[in-house]
Order: structure tokens, then sequence, then C-alpha cells
């Protein structure tokens, strides 16, 4: 039993495993900038803030606690959905477009340094992933409980 067309084009070791150096530039690039984006604009506020460091964007005492409670979860999603990209997921690469959409609506009118890299870091994270190279690469990786058209699976051969 052999391995399909598709799967020596990722370079898999074993079925469903692939090899990392075969992940498109444009997906660890927007996987980076998501990692990077978490820490820029999900961790580092909340610990400017706790340490009472004023980065320019003052929240009230009282909602400090609240600011933790929220964006320390928010931010691990993040860096999940982001390391989720360099396998293929599909759900990860729409949770981190829905997040960066809402961010860029979100974001304050009066943006500091610190908000606005966080913002074009996360912008870039969602649209290297929506590249072409990164949309056959999610394409290939296809999860096997949703099969390939016909015709895409007489050319690839079976991807699972």
């Amino acid at each position: 039993m052999g391995t399909s067309l598709s799967d020596q084009q990722l370079g898999y070791r074993e079925p469903g495993k692939i090899a990392p150096v075969n992940i498109p530039h444009p997906v660890r690039l927007a996987a980076a900038c998501w990692v990077a984006s978490a820490v820029v604009a999900g961790m580092m506020p909340v610990i400017l803030e706790v340490a009472g460091i004023d980065f320019g964007q003052s929240i009230p005492d009282w909602a400090v606690p609240y600011l933790v409670a929220f964006a320390v979860p928010l931010t691990a999603l993040q860096v999940l959905a982001a390391q989720h990209l360099l396998h293929g997921a599909r759900w990860a690469r729409i949770l981190l477009t829905v997040a960066a959409a809402l961010s860029a609506i979100g974001a304050p009118v009066d943006l500091t340094a610190l908000i606005l890299a966080g913002l074009v870091l996360t912008l870039a994270g969602a649209t290297l992933m929506w590249l072409p190279a990164s949309n056959r690469f999610f394409l290939l990786r296809r999860d096997p409980a949703y099969p390939v058209p016909a015709a895409a699976a007489n050319t690839a051969g079976p991807l699972s």
C-alpha cells in the first residue's frame, strides 16, 4: 500500500504526519504572525496593565482582573490555532479569520504603537493564510471525512 501523489507532494513520513519542511512559506509566516500578534496585542497590554506601566491605553483598576480573565484564554486559543495552521486545520484558519475581522472592527480610534503593531501582525497573518499557496496546502490537507471531488480524486489519488 503506497502513498498517494498528494502525500508525496506534502512529504508525509507516515500517514497523517506532515514533514515540516514542506509546509508552504506563507503558512509558516502566517503562523509566526499570529503567535507574534498574540504576544504583542494579547499578552503585552495585560502585562503592562498589571505592572501599572502606562502604554497609552488606560483601563480602570477595577477592570484589570477582567482583562486578565479574558485576554489570557483568548491569547492561548490564538496560539493554539496558529499551531494548528501548520497542520492544515481549516477550523483554525476560519477561527483566526474571524479573530482578525473582529480585531480590525474593534480597534480603538486612538491607536498606540503596541496596539497598531498587534493589528498589523494580525492582518498580515490573516492575509498570508489565504494566499494561493496557502489555499493549495489547506486543500491537500483536507480531512478524510470530507471526500475530495471525483475529478480531483482521479488525478491525485486517495488522500487518506
